[in-house]
């Protein structure tokens, strides 16, 4: 804490110390690993990638049964023989895997690295990356996710930029397109429209704007306030506030506003002097708030020791309470990452890693809503969801070149109603990345984890520590395994025995049976049309099943990526019969290769829960 101040600095109103000091707490984890905690990352199903910085070994922090990462557990996966970078590019990629390119050093030695590599969690596993092939050198790497899911890099050591396209892990050609400057120090971030602004590191006061459609540089005027640090060409982090405006922290005492909406610099307020020195921001990490504030690590100059934390409101600098080891601590060590909790966990390349909370409320503009989502998911299978603001108000955590780990990505988390425990799912493949989007509809893909708990539960999308309103989800058992036997000729999937691969008016014996208690229990007939060009399509299936179970009848909707409920009935001890059509659009219910996908589905009810059942179909036939 700042308890004197030099006497040349005349403090204003835009300086403040913080009024109830006890508002902000930081909170140690416990159990971390021994390791240089370096460049958390939020993984697309909840959990957090750790590096042990300037080493090959990565560790995943998980959050607890009741979502607390603070209580969450650590664990090693796969390391990269080779490959132990420092101050390197990095993204979550779209399908959730991570990426991590270049290096400043490896394994502690300085040397401007090219190596790259994708770590995928659902396989843990590395697979190593080429580099453009005119890059043989790169080191601290700038890279920030573009609006359609593809990531720009910008090569520190030239005015070049590359797009890694992840749907086939390559390169593509490298383009200078304008940029007035070399990349080296600067950082990139995402603005409303889609754009990416940087303040230049050499061109100074000046920065620029890259069209992500167009692919091409322009000006972006003056900063007015210098934001480089003249000695040693270092820049602040830029984060992106709900307002609409960029505050771009400057690697001397000045900061700098910008815009989006008018498109103009402003100058904010300097950083005041310590007892240790003059504050700054030369590599310096920072992190949106849910409240829409910025917290910001400073140090009295570059790699010296006594950093001190401030919040950004928009117009004042409020200092906040340090650390216990904030007197020997400096600020290019610090990395901030935001959680689905609303909490932001903050290494400093060390084992003591901890969590900062802060006081404030987010307007109510700003919170993710699910317009469309299953009312029923199964452990292990995949849906999509829909709705607004997925990916936030910001990329919220920066820092520069050297470290980036933006989170405008949506995490779907399920909470079982009876205990309460917390499932993070697997989303993958978002429709897009950009921020603010306001009521615009966007979606995503999830996957419910096999371990999830069944039964009433709510289900919310979380982006940037702010979560949607809760939605009731019902979680049943996956479907079970089918007993089939064949009838006139009809093939029989040799990969899973519950996928009959049916023909229209031909009917088989098939029987799927429920091996507990209260568990639905499914049998799915896929067919091939002979033609997409069709005004109608329906769905009639006969079966049995113990009297009062409910029978339903579904087709596979390819646009919304799940089944949809055609008609319903109970059964009895003898044959039944179910018949639905498909309404609205109907070529949804058509997939690749004119493929349809038919499901007969026995669902138990409460009183008879307690007993498993066979269901039993003769006949599951499409028309169309």
């Amino acid at each position: 804490m700042i308890r004197n101040i030099s006497a040349g600095l005349i403090f204003s109103s835009l300086i403040l110390m913080s009024a109830a000091l006890s508002a902000q707490t930081w909170t140690p984890l416990p159990n971390t690993p021994n390791i240089s905690a370096y460049n958390p990352s939020l993984l697309t199903d909840g959990r957090v990638l750790v590096q042990d910085g300037d080493g090959s070994d990565w560790w995943i922090l998980t959050p607890d049964i009741k979502g607390s990462y603070i209580n969450g557990t650590w664990s090693q996966v796969a390391s990269t023989p080779g490959f132990g970078p420092l101050y390197y590019a990095s993204s979550v990629l779209p399908d959730g895997r991570f990426f991590a390119m270049g290096g400043e050093y490896n394994f502690g030695n300085i040397g401007w690295f090219n190596l790259g590599n994708i770590y995928d969690p659902q396989k843990n596993q590395w697979i190593s990356i080429s580099a453009p092939s005119a890059w043989t050198q790169m080191g601290d790497t700038g890279s920030i996710m573009l609006p359609q899911g593809q990531l720009l890099v910008a090569d520190p050591l030239s005015n070049q930029c590359v797009i890694f396209n992840p749907a086939t892990s390559t390169f593509g050609q490298p383009f200078v397109n304008g940029k007035a400057d070399g990349n080296d120090e600067e950082g990139l971030v995402l603005l409303p429209n889609g754009n990416v602004l940087t303040v230049d590191a050499v061109n100074t006061p000046n920065s620029e704007i890259f069209n992500s459609k167009t692919l091409q540089w322009s000006a972006a005027g003056s900063t007015i306030n210098n934001l480089v640090q003249a000695s040693t060409e270092e820049i602040g982090p830029m984060v992106l506030r709900p307002d609409g405006t960029v505050i771009c922290f400057g690697g001397d005492q000045h900061n700098s506003i910008y815009n989006t909406v008018t498109k103009t610099w402003t100058a904010g307020p300097d950083f005041p002097t310590s007892t240790a020195g003059q504050l700054d921001c030369a590599d310096a990490p920072a992190c949106l708030l849910p409240s829409g504030n910025v917290i910001v690590e400073t140090s009295p100059g570059f790699a010296e020791s006594g950093v001190v934390f401030f919040e950004w409101n928009g117009t004042s600098l409020t200092q906040v309470p340090g650390l216990p080891t904030s007197a020997s601590d400096t600020s290019f060590t610090g990395n901030f990452l935001t959680l689905p909790t609303g909490e932001v966990l903050f290494t400093n390349q060390s084992p003591a890693m901890y969590m900062y909370t802060s006081t404030g409320q987010a307007k109510s503009t700003w919170y993710p809503a699910i317009t469309s989502s299953p009312s029923t998911v199964e452990s292990g299978s995949s849906y999509v969801i829909s709705g607004t603001l997925f990916n936030g108000m910001s990329g919220a955590s920066a820092y520069g070149d050297d470290e980036q780990n933006e989170t405008n990505y949506p995490q779907i988390r399920i909470t079982n109603n009876k205990t309460g425990h917390v499932f993070y799912c697997r989303e993958f493949n978002p429709s897009g990345y950009m921020v603010q989007t306001g009521s615009t509809v966007v979606s995503t893909n999830f996957q419910v984890p096999t371990n999830i708990e069944q039964g009433a539960s709510t289900i919310q999308v979380v982006c940037n520590g702010l979560a949607s309103a809760a939605v009731p989800i019902l979680v049943g058992p996956p479907v079970a395994a089918s007993k089939v036997s064949t009838y006139q000729g009809i093939q029989i999937s040799p990969n899973n025995p519950s996928l009959i691969a049916g023909v229209a008016g031909k009917t088989y014996n098939a029987e799927s049976i429920s091996t507990s208690a209260g568990q639905t229990v499914s049998i799915e007939a896929d067919f091939v049309l002979t033609s997409s060009s069709i005004s109608s399509i329906s769905v009639t299936a006969s079966g049995a099943a113990v009297s009062g179970v409910t029978g339903q009848v579904y087709l596979y909707d390819y646009t919304a990526k799940n089944f949809v409920i055609l008609a319903a009935t109970n059964f009895n001890a003898n044959q039944t019969s179910i018949s639905g059509s498909g309404t609205g659009t109907i070529s949804r219910f058509i997939g690749p290769g004119n493929a349809v996908r038919a499901i007969l589905r026995g669902i138990i009810p409460p009183r008879l829960s307690n007993i498993p059942f066979i269901l039993k179909a003769n006949l599951i036939q499409v028309n169309a």
